[in-house]
């Protein structure tokens, strides 16, 4: 049994989207929201901490996604209703589980979806723009 798919199709200093497909023949993936580092970023010493700021699903009839954090359930949505969930939109900051990863469950038949994370804590860029100085280093974190 394979578990649900996931790609990262964007990921920057503040924000990665993830898709994911599957259906309930796949086993709950994780993701671990300590590695969702981008290519300009670092890990520091402070606790990750992501919020969930968007979700959109689609699936065949009889199709589910839940999305758990720490064990408590934080989204649940009908994909065969094409649900699109934009907590920004509506001036919503969920904070539940935001430093504990993510496990993507999928029931019945088969469904993709979108996950929108914002990065609140846990990296620090690697980057110095140039107004900086002539010594920039882009490999230096905080130089």
């Amino acid at each position: 049994m394979a578990a649900v798919r996931t790609t990262i199709l964007r990921n920057t200093n503040q924000e990665t989207i993830v898709k994911f497909e599957g259906s309930s023949a796949d086993t709950a993936a994780t993701i671990d929201i300590a590695t969702i580092a981008a290519t300009t970023q670092a890990r520091n010493s402070d606790t990750p901490t992501v919020n969930i700021v968007k979700l959109v699903a689609a699936g065949l009839l009889s199709s589910a996604v839940t999305i758990t954090r720490g064990g408590v359930v934080v989204m649940a949505a009908a994909p065969e209703n094409v649900p699109m969930i934009n907590l920004t939109q509506d001036g919503i900051t969920d904070t539940v589980g935001n430093t504990s990863n993510i496990v993507i469950t999928l029931g019945g038949a088969a469904s993709v979806g979108y996950l929108v994370l914002r990065k609140i804590a846990g990296w620090d860029t690697k980057v110095e723009l140039a107004e900086f100085g002539s010594h920039d280093n882009p490999n230096a974190v905080g130089s």
